[in-house]
């Protein structure tokens, strides 16, 4: 069949419209030619979904790698071709077909930030239906093998289910969702709580993949250490729904071909294309490869028609394996390399939950929301994603929240009081109950705690962050702190350690609120950053953002990477930029007019690590023209605070040129006044007021004169 008969095959397909295309008539029997126009005005843009998202993996690039440092390996590897040769000759002889099912306990491990990645149970159970469509010969379009094929399309007999006991004993979906940012570019690094490999086939699911152009990679059997062993794909190729398509449904069917120990046709190279190759199975033609459907394609040993629809090609219109695949993957699943001849045993069965029926787990309790940062009255929006058990009932807390309780699975909050806020969900079945409570999970903006002109120097005070500024730090790990072993300026900087820091995490430091109500152009932000690149490709990204609506979302005003963001090229030890070194420290400038006259700004800086090196920030200011202050009157009246810091009362000062009426208060960082120092009329003169005893914390004086407001920070330690 030409490429083009595929083609239109496939989106003829797509209607519901099967017709079987000969290689010998090399046409398209008639149909309804209603369908047909519909199909084909639709070609270009299905043509680029089955093509565009053929899958490619890195199965042997990371097998190789490992048995380039294990010559053990490198044995067991041979003794399990020497199996699979006397296995295959067994078979032959005796001239029998296998009957027996070979139940496979699987296990997904969901790797996510609660973005698209957190695929849905569903779309895990779709592709478990695609894994055993495929390896019994169930899957509908092997109607449209080639004639040169259609008399070897084999029957694997592989049944994969999901575990329903995990290694603990404890009831599970065979579905686990983990939260880390290791999701991002995710490597064996990523392959968290691996479940024992000659117990379960592990199937990791992460965001990307380092390998960008990768959609997934196995092991061969033998060739992996128990703790990495078994499949990683990105979210987008598994299954048929949700976040996937039925285009690249049969990626993971692919890399189950690895891990039971089937190569490429064209060999264990990942260089489709190349040179021709073969994969030691015998009624595989032998082949280069192909990267799309050339139904006909016979390169290597013309007039042989290669067979460029099986499972283990990069072609897009996979749909076979042969029976001499079949011997190859019964040898891998009955010898003890690798562990695969453990998992169909009845006592591994027993064990994993599969020897008896279905039972209803205890859901895992597990929410998302989709702002963490609102303005007073603000609303949030939360979501149930418990998992492992069918949630019957459900019950939320919401401290501060309006409603306080819910028992919906969406439920819409309004937090009408700025302060910090917990949540709790309780999710319930039949089998138990599972509570999830974080921590100081919404935040909520009240009055503004910082104007302009700003300027943090991480010098006046050992605590960080300052005022109702704060730090995210997903994995509790390494994130910014203050450094007092070098700065630009002053005695100390900011520090994120991306040296040990994990590998794609991102560490958030959202500044305190902004009042720019009474600034106008020109208004900017300069500050001095310090970064070494750890090696030549390493990658660290520096991004600052800014918000509008206390928080609920986000503009990137300014971005540095890898080599942009290094101001002391690489330096392959753990970094220390010298202290005011000219060369060491940069100063970077940010335009941000468009913010100006807004009240309740946030600025946050976000710094996602690729285990590089160490950045440094250091003298933030932030300026700009203020509307209705007199600059002359400002240094006139002399306002300042001392002692400041303070562990007891400070002296404030000021000086007026006329007699006016004055207000002097104290406010806290949520802008809720607790002392008022003077609010009367006052002469002409130098005045002096003492603040009350106050607890440990940070507070804004507030000096109000001739309807302007003058603010100073007052540190209580």
């Amino acid at each position: 069949m030409p490429e083009n008969a595929e083609i239109i095959r496939l989106i003829l397909a797509k209607f519901g419209i099967h017709q079987k295309v000969t290689n010998k008539t090399k046409k398209i029997h008639p149909i309804n030619m209603k369908k047909v126009l519909l199909a084909i005005l639709l070609c270009g843009i299905t043509a680029f979904t089955v093509s565009a998202q053929g899958h490619f993996c890195t199965t042997d690039e990371h097998s190789n790698a490992y048995l380039q440092s294990h010559p053990e390996a490198i044995q067991m590897r041979e003794q399990l071709e020497q199996f699979t040769r006397q296995f295959a000759a067994n078979r032959a002889q005796n001239r029998t077909s296998s009957s027996v099912i070979y139940t496979v306990p699987v296990v997904f491990h969901i790797l996510h930030e609660y973005g698209n990645e957190n695929i849905s149970d569903a779309q895990v159970m779709d592709e478990i239906e695609w894994l055993n469509r495929d390896y019994n010969k169930l899957n509908p379009d092997t109607i449209d093998v080639i004639p040169e094929f259609e008399n070897n399309i084999a029957n694997i007999g592989f049944e994969f289910r999901l575990a329903q006991l995990d290694p603990s004993g404890n009831c599970t979906n065979g579905i686990e969702h983990i939260y880390t940012a290791l999701t991002n570019s995710a490597d064996d690094a990523s392959k968290l709580n691996p479940w024992p490999n000659n117990k379960y086939l592990n199937i990791w699911v992460a965001k990307t993949l380092k390998n960008t152009a990768a959609a997934a990679y196995a092991y061969y059997p033998g060739a992996a250490s128990a703790s990495v062993d078994g499949i990683m794909c990105r979210y987008d190729y598994v299954g048929g729904i949700g976040a996937s398509n039925a285009g690249v449904a049969h990626t993971i069917t692919h890399e189950v071909g690895h891990y039971f120990n089937l190569a490429h046709p064209w060999g264990s190279t990942n260089s489709p294309g190349v040179a021709c190759g073969d994969d030691n199975v015998s009624d595989t033609p032998e082949t280069m490869g192909w990267t799309s459907c050339v139904l006909s394609g016979s390169i290597c040993n013309p007039p042989i028609i290669e067979n460029v629809q099986n499972f283990m090609d990069y072609s897009f219109c996979d749909r076979m394996f042969t029976e001499g695949q079949k011997t190859r993957m019964l040898a891998a699943i009955n010898s003890s390399i690798g562990g695969r001849s453990n998992l169909w045993t009845p006592a591994n069965l027993t064990a994993t939950g599969l020897s008896g029926g279905q039972t209803l787990c205890t859901p895992v309790a597990d929410f998302y929301y989709n702002h963490d940062l609102v303005c007073e009255n603000g609303t949030v929006q939360f979501y149930d994603l418990s998992y492992n058990g069918t949630v019957a009932s459900r019950s939320w807390s919401f401290p501060g929240g309006n409603p306080s309780t819910s028992v919906d699975s969406a439920p819409l909050v309004t937090y009408p009081t700025a302060g910090v806020y917990d949540v709790t969900l309780t999710s319930t079945n039949a089998s138990g109950s599972d509570t999830k409570t974080t921590i100081a999970t919404i935040r909520v903006s009240g009055a503004t705690t910082e104007t302009v002109p700003y300027l943090e120097g991480f010098d006046s005070s050992t605590t960080f962050p300052v005022l109702d500024g704060f730090v995210v730090n997903s994995d509790n790990a390494t994130t910014w702190a203050r450094a007092t072993n070098t700065h630009q300026s002053g005695t100390a900087c900011l520090k994120i350690n991306n040296y040990t820091n994990v590998g794609g995490q991102v560490d958030e430091w959202v500044l305190p609120s902004f009042d720019f109500s009474n600034v106008t152009t020109p208004i900017s932000m300069t500050f001095y950053v310090a970064n070494a690149q750890r090696n030549s490709t390493s990658g660290d990204k520096l991004d600052l953002s800014i918000s509008a609506n206390c928080g609920s979302t986000f503009q990137l005003r300014w971005s540095k990477y890898g080599a942009a963001l290094a101001t002391a090229g690489v330096v392959s030890t753990n970094f220390t930029p010298v202290a005011g070194s000219a060369t060491q420290w940069r100063q970077e400038t940010i335009n941000l007019n468009p913010f100006k006259l807004l009240p309740n700004i946030r600025l946050k800086f976000s710094n996602t690590s690729d285990r590089g090196n160490n950045t440094y920030l250091d003298e933030i200011n932030i300026t700009g023209t203020l509307v209705n202050v007199d600059e002359a009157e400002e240094v006139q009246l002399g306002f300042a605070i001392y002692p400041n810091p303070t562990s007891a009362s400070s002296t404030v000062e000021f000086q007026l040129s006329k007699d006016q009426k004055v207000a002097v208060e104290i406010k806290d960082i949520m802008g809720r006044t607790v002392a008022v120092l003077a609010n009367e009329q006052m002469t002409a003169g130098y005045h002096t007021l003492q603040t009350p005893a106050l607890s440990k914390g940070i507070y804004m004086i507030d000096l109000i004169s001739g309807n302007k407001h003058h603010v100073r920070r007052l540190i209580v330690s």
